[in-house]
Parts: C-alpha cells; structure tokens; sequence
C-alpha cells in the first residue's frame, strides 16, 4: 500500500511540475486575447473641449490574461476599477468596472472591426438603464471613449461620459 501511495504522489508531482513548467501566458497568447491591447498604457484623458479631466492607466496582468484599469479624475474627483478579460468559450469580452461611489457594472462585448463595444445594464428604483461604452483608436494614436446610457429600452441614447485618451510616458 505504501508503494502505491508512493508513486501516485510521485506521478501527481510530477503532473503539477508539467503544469507548472508551462508559461502563465501561453493561456492568453491567442490574437482574441490581444484584440484589445490598443488602450494598454498611460493616458491623459480630455472631454470635447480638450479640457484634462483625469488620467488612466490600464496594464496587462495575471499572466497577461486580464487587464487593469485604474482612472483618477483630475485633483483626485473620482477613482475607478475596471476588470477587463477575454471570453474564449463565448468570444467576448467582460469587463467589471467599479466607482468611487459604489457603482458596479459589468458589461460584456466585442471587437467591432477597430472598436470595441460593450454593453450592460444597471436596475433603478424605477427604470432599467442600459449602458454602451465603445473604444476606438484613431489614426494620431489617441482612443477615444463614448459611453452612452439609455432608459427607454435603446430608442435613444444620451451621453454619460466623452473623452479622448493620449498616451502619457510610463
């Protein structure tokens, strides 16, 4: 019996060695893992005007399976968290973005030939609000970012948040 016990531990360690030898990035190395890598960085973020309303860095993490992004508005007027990941098994992508406030809101999307598009929802009192955030490079390598949000079911959208990232040095 300790014989068997021996080389079961033996095969199982030398499973977990295998396992282990394989490079963490090797699960995220696929093209649709990197469709979104253009808004990897530091950026200072501007509205329409050209107005500095805040600054965001978003970095490639955990074995370069998730994305990072932490915003601070400017003179620290509001934080955010974003948790961005690639879907394999539904080709999307999911991103769970938290506020200074205690928002939280997922939304999942896709990479719309250069933009990327996600959508959620968040449950008031009285109305469901939809949310669409798009990213979009531009030609000068600035992104720009629209998010929209929605209370009569998509018939219209309105404005939540406009702004026009440039990288920053790192």
């Amino acid at each position: 019996m300790i014989g068997v016990v021996r080389i079961v531990v033996s095969a199982l360690g030398s499973a977990a060695m295998l396992v282990a030898a394989e490079p963490l990035h090797a699960q995220c190395s696929s093209a649709q893992h990197h469709q979104f890598d253009f808004v990897v960085g530091n950026w200072l973020v501007r509205d329409s005007s050209g107005h500095a309303i805040g600054t965001v860095t978003v970095s490639r993490e955990y074995g370069g399976c998730v994305l990072i992004e932490r915003w601070r508005g400017v003179a620290n007027s509001s934080e955010g968290l974003g948790v961005i990941g690639y879907q394999p098994a539904s080709n999307t992508w999911h991103r769970d973005y938290l506020d200074h406030r205690g928002f939280v809101l997922g939304f999942d999307g896709h990479l719309d030939a250069t933009t990327m598009v996600m959508t959620g929802k968040d449950y008031q009192p009285d109305v469901v609000r939809m949310h669409r955030v798009t990213w979009t490079p531009r030609s000068d390598g600035s992104v720009e970012e629209r998010w929209q949000t929605s209370t009569d079911a998509g018939r219209s959208w309105q404005v939540h948040f406009y702004g026009v990232l440039s990288r920053i040095a790192e």
